[in-house]
């Protein structure tokens, strides 16, 4: 059903990286919600009123609001692909997130009025009047939101986007809660059980948990996240493997949008190359990742001395001793000042996040090591770094 549609709705729907096919992904699911669950919407209030039940009546508020939802995801999504302007430079990418996160808190806010409504069928007594017509438009709405579940998660995994994945989990509760509500109405049919009231409460409890867990996920990305390490480790693989590239460091890829990542690092070259051969090897490697990635990508020349034997030597006892301390640990922009009574030793340390050390510590265990069996006092003078893209 799920390729159906996006054959029939969207041109070119296999190209999910650009922008407008992507968001013509999300324009549909709106579409789809808004159409069920207004349908949804109208037969349970109908049903509701006639059978006198808060829980049917409050199921049918939350498709009133799920259809709110939707709405608020198309316009999330329009507004979304606009282009990027002068106060927006780096585009609108991250309204879908915005999005998102109204879903969710209109989610918790709804959750909060089924369980106000609850409380009071429970307090006042009053007792709902089911008939098989209220069975038969139930198990249709446990059907239609599975559906929904099933269609939001199946685009929102093809386009990655959170605000689709918000509203597929909403759709799989409001089905558990519906098929809840279909069995507490089975009951109290066949054995006069006034629980419609407790039930409305299960259901309230159902919903506001859903609302909380997608209010933690899709305001992560407006906080910020790290990018797919995987993007990341084919980003740098590729670097690596062009030729005069030494390797690269202080890798910071952030994103602001789906399809909308930024990208900065050093890449480490010949000093003893000529410096206009060298920038013309850092712009093409710019210009090749930014084409084959679809992100933007600024790239700073670090230029090292791997020519003097020395510092070779001691950068890779370096780089022995720090991975000895931890293995995690990584250096770069090494480099020597010779002198006639010290050598001064200076590069930047990797230190993963979580791992609590100390710069004045961690320089003099590293500085005792280093001057072990060496003619000449080694200094070291070292900056603690941190992973801002997870490799």
């Amino acid at each position: 059903m799920v390729t159906l549609l996006r054959k029939i709705f969207i041109k070119d729907y296999k190209n999910v990286t650009n922008e407008k096919t992507r968001n013509a992904h999300g324009k549909l699911a709106a579409a789809f919600g808004i159409v069920s669950n207004a349908f949804l919407f109208a037969i349970k209030l109908a049903f509701g009123i006639l059978a006198n039940s808060v829980s049917i009546i409050a199921d049918s508020v939350n498709n009133l609001s799920d259809f709110g939802n939707s709405t608020i995801t198309l316009v999330g999504f329009k507004m979304a692909n606009k282009p990027a302007d002068k106060e927006h430079p780096f585009g609108h990418q991250r309204i879908e997130y915005i999005s998102g996160l109204m879903v969710s808190i209109v989610i918790v806010a709804l959750a909060i009025l089924l369980m106000y409504n609850s409380i009071v069928k429970i307090v006042s007594g009053d007792s709902a009047t089911y008939d098989i017509i209220s069975f038969i438009i139930l198990g249709i709405a446990v059907v239609l939101k599975l559906i929904q579940a099933y269609f939001n998660f199946a685009i929102s995994k093809i386009i990655k986007s959170v605000a689709l994945k918000a509203t597929a989990i909403d759709s799989l509760t409001d089905s558990i809660a519906t098929f809840i509500l279909l069995v507490s109405a089975l009951l109290s049919y066949f054995f006069s059980w006034n629980i419609d009231g407790y039930v409305g409460i299960i259901i309230a409890l159902f919903v506001g948990y859903s609302g909380i867990k997608m209010i933690k996920e899709t305001s992560s990305p407006l906080i910020g996240e790290s990018v797919d390490k995987t993007i990341i480790n084919n980003i740098v693989n590729d670097i690596t493997s062009y030729e005069g590239v030494f390797g690269i460091h202080d890798v910071v890829a952030h994103n602001y949008g789906p399809t909308k990542i930024f990208i900065t690092l050093h890449v480490e070259v010949d000093s003893n190359v000529n410096v206009n051969v060298s920038h013309d090897l850092i712009d093409n490697i710019e210009h090749d990742i930014s084409k084959k990635y679809n992100v933007e990508i600024t790239i700073h020349m670090d230029p090292i001395d791997n020519s003097n034997p020395e510092t070779k030597r001691l950068k890779e006892k370096c780089q022995e001793i720090a991975r000895n301390i931890n293995k995690e640990y990584s250096i770069h922009d090494f480099r020597v000042v010779y002198g006639t009574s010290h050598n001064n030793v200076i590069f930047d340390i990797v230190v993963p996040y979580g791992v609590k050390e100390n710069e004045q510590s961690l320089t003099k265990i590293i500085e005792e090591k280093m001057n072990e069996n060496e003619g000449i006092k080694i200094n070291i003078v070292l900056h603690i770094d941190h992973p801002f893209s997870e490799r």
